[in-house]
């Protein structure tokens, strides 16, 4: 008699992450990491409590993906750096950028520490270090902003040279005069934790 299969909340994770990478966060359903192990859902609901558990992990996955390709981009500015990995993403792994970044989901705060994180770095930048740490962080925020603009026209298809002499250059252009203005005018609040009121220069 053959052995039993052994569904383990890491070949349940496996399973659904493939499926957003392969096609996207519609994708992510019961039904649909059963039949890709095989089974039915009764092992899916063994190893997470809810769908919004194992969706949960799924980001956590996928926003770790993420953090590895902001850490690879190589530039002289650590924040064009940072936004290089960004774009590289959105054109590298397409349906994971929709899952995260173009999906609606609760789990937004997530990319909080990812953040803190580029913003400590940019504290050892001879043209960020005099900044206090909430305003690099309120920088990497708002250049966030402008970066993610590139990746939607990556991920969409409009820009189809994802090659990272243009991508930089691009990033050079658009997010360049956006840091610029703001280190000149100190227009550095964290526009992702104001009201809509209070979001001003």
């Amino acid at each position: 008699m053959p052995p039993k299969i052994r569904y383990t909340p890491e070949r349940v994770l496996d399973a659904a992450y493939a499926l957003v990478r392969a096609s996207g966060p519609a994708a992510l359903s019961a039904r649909n990491v059963a039949a890709a192990l095989g089974c039915s859902t009764a092992p899916v609901f063994t190893q997470f409590r809810s769908m919004d558990e194992l969706h949960e992990a799924v980001i956590d996955r996928a926003l770790a993906a993420f953090a590895a390709h902001v850490a690879r981009g190589v530039h002289t500015d650590p924040l064009v750096a940072a936004g290089l990995g960004m774009v590289q993403f959105a054109a590298d792994e397409p349906s994971l950028y929709a899952a995260l970044f173009l999906t609606k989901h609760p789990w937004a705060h997530k990319f909080g520490p990812l953040r803190r994180d580029l913003a400590r770095r940019l504290a050892d930048h001879p043209r960020y270090a005099a900044l206090p740490d909430a305003a690099r962080f309120g920088l990497v925020g708002r250049a966030s902003v402008v970066v993610h603009g590139l990746g939607v026209e990556i991920w969409s298809g409009r820009l189809p040279d994802a090659s990272a002499p243009t991508l930089t250059r691009y990033l050079e252009q658009l997010a360049g005069p956006m840091v610029d203005a703001a280190l000149a005018h100190g227009w550095t609040q964290d526009i992702h934790a104001l009201p809509r009121s209070e979001v001003r220069p």
